[in-house]
């Protein structure tokens, strides 16, 4: 591995690119085949005419791969470390694409899809814990939402090539557009193999001077690994890591223990709000969104294609907005307004589905284009950022796996489903998804998930301490944390004001985990 010496901003602006490319290319492969797929097309006929199952088995064994590349990740994550999980998950990526863009049959389809999605799986659980460890409490939210907003990006990439390649005829049509992703997986391997590991990660491992190292090149330019915000951050990360490995090396039993950590109440939250973010019914949409419009709404197939195009351009815009709403709001609120969102879209578009006259289909369309921005406003960003944040440094890279593996079961069930509801029950469709939100998403993020937007990861573990049924969430002093030393980061100590650092700058008092935001621009 190589590990160009990037420092200060430009650093952080490089990690961010690379999260942001891998989101793109996670957007890209969602939304690819919603226009290509189908049984009559030049895609049918070099797949003999796929029928509605098939078609969804063709596009939910893609699932599957992620299933097991989050497994995978569970297993050898902390082993092979962040930097090494997204080069080797990447290079997976590319031979999964380059077999799908070869596919000659639909075995070798099915077997490309699978490969794509291992190396997917195992990047999807990997970046967001990477770019939350080597991001500060305040910008680490906002930076994971331009990943989430780029991923957008990547799926209206998808759709208007989709749309261009229709007009082509031969096995160009469905060949280039599949054969695209391999662009963003290119440069995803490039960034990754020249910028360095966590230093969270560095400091678990033992590799403490390493770990110095990238918390200085992370601070700024020309700043030593012995300045005081370097040893401060430094101190606060390896006392954590000393109490948390006070039990030894780690055991599986430890993922259903309670106690003060409450990991199993962490792990089933990490489940879930991967899980919720798929079960409100976005898969519908991004997969199968022209299938949605000319089967359920009447649009031709030409007409499809370029509405969800239009769509999906809209869709980016309001990822966009929710990067300035992730910075100013709390992660319950935009989760409440999302899902509140999704309710009202989803039953409305069912009425409209049922009704099936021309004014209905326009209110529609209205309505998907209301569904993706309440979508893009909550759950689109929260559950990539949230993992990392509410679990131990121990066992993050397992949550987010376990978070990952959520997130592609019921995305599997839900993009398998799809094309059988939409053509069998119709409105009910999205009836279905409507309940879910209300019956279940909505209770559970009310009763269950806690606030940690503005934490830092060190302090956030205190919140868990909570007894009762909800562990605090609805109690005063659960929804209030305060940033007292606890009992993983009782060894820190605040920059006091005026006291002078190795670089000259003089902080106001806060807290060791706010020390990246005095990053020297290079």
């Amino acid at each position: 591995m190589f590990d160009f010496n990037f420092t200060g901003r430009t650093l952080v602006i490089l990690i961010t690119l690379t999260c942001s490319m891998s989101f793109m290319l996670f957007g890209y492969d969602q939304g690819v085949l919603s226009g290509i797929i189908g049984a009559d097309n030049q895609f049918g006929q070099d797949f003999n005419h796929p029928d509605a199952n098939t078609q969804g088995l063709i596009v939910s064994v893609y699932q599957l791969g992620n299933v097991a590349g989050s497994i995978g990740i569970f297993f050898v994550g902390d082993y092979l470390g962040r930097k090494k999980s997204i080069v080797y998950a990447t290079a997976i990526m590319l031979i999964g694409a380059s077999l799908q863009t070869a596919a000659k049959n639909r075995g070798m389809m099915y077997a490309a899809r699978v490969i794509t999605g291992i190396g997917n799986g195992a990047n999807t659980s990997t970046v967001p814990v990477w770019q939350s460890e080597t991001s500060t409490a305040k910008e680490r939210g906002k930076l994971v939402a331009v990943d989430s907003s780029l991923m957008i990006f990547g799926i209206l990439i998808a759709y208007w090539m989709d749309y261009g390649f229709a007009q082509v005829s031969g096995p160009a049509q469905w060949r280039f557009p599949i054969g695209f992703q391999m662009v963003f997986i290119v440069i995803v391997l490039l960034l990754a193999m020249v910028l360095p590991e966590s230093p969270r990660w560095l400091h678990k491992k033992g590799r403490h001077a390493e770990g110095d190292e990238v918390i200085a090149r992370l601070v700024g330019k020309d700043v030593m690994a012995d300045d005081p915000r370097v040893l401060d951050l430094s101190t606060v990360i390896m006392k954590t890591i000393e109490l948390e490995s006070a039990g030894g090396p780690f055991k599986m039993k430890e993922l259903f223990q309670g106690g003060k950590l409450q990991n199993f109440r962490r792990m089933c939250i990490c489940f879930a709000v991967d899980a919720f973010q798929q079960l409100g019914g976005i898969c519908v949409i991004t997969y199968y969104l022209p299938k949605v419009l000319s089967g359920s709404v009447g649009m031709s197939r030409h007409m499809s294609l370029l509405m969800s195009g239009i769509i999906t351009t809209e869709y980016f815009v309001a990822s966009i907005i929710q990067i300035f709403l992730v910075k100013y709001f709390k992660r319950r609120t935009l989760m409440f307004l999302s899902s509140a969102g999704e309710i009202i879209t989803m039953a409305v578009l069912a009425g409209c589905v049922q009704d099936g006259g021309y004014a209905a289909g326009i209110v529609a369309v209205i309505m998907i284009f209301g569904y993706n921005t309440f979508y893009a406003f909550g759950w689109l960003t929260i559950p990539f950022v949230y993992p990392a944040e509410i679990t131990t440094l121990r066992l993050r890279a397992k949550g987010a796996a376990v978070a990952s593996v959520g997130a592609w079961i019921i995305e599997f069930m839900v993009v398998q489903i799809t094309p059988y509801c939409v053509q069998n029950i119709g409105y009910k469709t999205y009836i279905l998804f409507a309940v879910l939100n209300a019956g279940i998403i909505l209770p559970v993020v009310y009763c269950f998930f806690p606030e940690t937007a503005g934490m830092r990861l060190e302090d956030i573990d205190h919140i868990f301490e909570r007894g009762g049924i909800t562990g605090g969430v609805l109690s005063k002093t659960g929804r209030v944390v305060d940033r007292r030393n606890d009992i993983e980061g009782a060894y820190h100590r605040a920059i006091q004001p005026g006291e002078q650092n190795l670089s000259g700058f003089n902080p106001p008092s806060q807290f060791a985990s706010e020390i990246f935001e005095h990053q020297e621009k290079t």
